[in-house]
């Protein structure tokens, strides 16, 4: 390469840096995309009806697929050039598994600079032509409490909008956005249903959500011939529960379901009563990401606690000597039955090199 050559690359990418901070500061510090206002209180008087729920029906002569990323983590400034890998990932992850459905367990973006990354992750998703339903995570929610560009309400404007997107920002008198729930039919018969849940930056579910969810479920069993419908529950954080089948496992051995990776604290949300009461109206899974290092299926009090795998290397990496840690998780439904499998994307397996983003721990 000749000075000349040398100097228009210089210059080439000391322009692409002074452009990414004048607009990390301009978005950061004058403007944000704020969303429409949308008011829609809900309180525990009102009536269900099949308006307050999102169906989808599963082919009777097919197991139904839900496909779950977790992590995803896209910034528009920090990993803005290694987008195109993690695209690459969830189409290898979409064609592996064929998914029904796919679940978004939360932190789609990192930081405050969200608005290009959260528009790419909605169009490829609405590529595949197949439904999809996110929850936030706490990084969705910027550097702090609602301080990316673009805000909850307006992160919100965004998934409704997206053609093949279950999101609904949910009752709005609720301290989150984004609490609802999806059922499967199969022959018109309820087969399973989905809450996805907003565990919030502040690391809590409150008291209305769990008000909110457990008037779903008395609605939907008003429809199912008075029984509980069996209920999986989609969020970021893990339960405090998550941490007791933990310590169960560390001791007794007898709860696992296939393999156990932990590598991350198994702190979460704060205890309030949530695995109690919604373990009584049904629930039968939980499935949350936010450990990128953990992985693993532990039964606890009859409910199965799903950490499951992050997918992509943006932001971290773990690897335990035995399987790398990236990839996603499946859960089919094969009749009233739910089969978990975890696919670990590797080198390997994938483009992806040795020394991307690699976190030694």
């Amino acid at each position: 390469m000749n000075k000349r050559d040398k100097y228009i690359v210089t210059s080439l990418i000391s322009l692409t840096a002074v452009s990414a901070i004048v607009l990390n500061v301009y978005f950061t510090f004058f403007h944000r995309y704020k969303g429409k206002v949308v008011i829609d209180e809900w309180n525990e008087s009102e009536e269900f009806n099949d308006n307050d729920v999102t169906y989808i029906n599963k082919d009777p002569n097919k197991d139904f697929v839900i496909l779950n990323l977790a992590d995803v983590q896209l910034c528009d400034t920090e990993n803005y050039f290694n987008a195109s890998i993690v695209y690459d990932e969830m189409n290898y992850l979409v064609k592996l598994t064929k998914p029904d459905l796919i679940t978004l367990t939360g932190d789609q973006t990192w930081s405050n600079e969200n608005l290009v990354s959260l528009k790419r992750i909605i169009r490829w998703l609405d590529e595949y032509k197949i439904p999809w339903a996110p929850v936030f995570g706490n990084h969705d929610y910027g550097n702090d409490f609602n301080s990316a560009v673009a805000s909850m309400e307006y992160c919100s404007d965004l998934y409704e909008a997206g053609k093949y997107s279950l999101y609904k920002r949910g009752p709005t008198n609720f301290e989150t956005l984004g609490n609802y729930a999806v059922v499967i039919k199969e022959n018109n018969k309820i087969l399973k249903a989905l809450y996805m849940v907003d565990s919030s930056y502040l690391d809590k579910i409150n008291d209305d959500q769990i008000s909110y969810f457990e008037w779903i479920s008395e609605g939907l069993k008003q429809k199912n011939n008075d029984n509980y419908v069996d209920s999986m529950v989609f969020l970021h954080k893990p339960l405090p529960e998550y941490s007791l089948a933990y310590h169960h496992y560390r001791e007794y051995k007898d709860n696992a379901i296939g393999d156990v990776h932990v590598h991350f604290s198994l702190s979460g949300s704060i205890q309030n009563g949530f695995f109690s009461k919604m373990k009584d109206k049904g629930m039968k899974d939980v499935i949350c990401g936010h450990q990128h290092g953990n992985s693993f299926t532990l039964l606890h009090e009859g409910v199965r606690l799903t950490n499951a795998v992050k997918t992509s290397e943006t932001m971290s990496y773990y690897d335990d000597g035995i399987i790398n840690l990236n990839g996603a998780s499946t859960f089919v439904l094969q009749g009233n039955e739910v089969n978990i499998k975890n696919h670990f994307v590797g080198s390997k397996d994938y483009h992806i090199s040795d020394d991307l983003n690699v976190y030694n721990w």
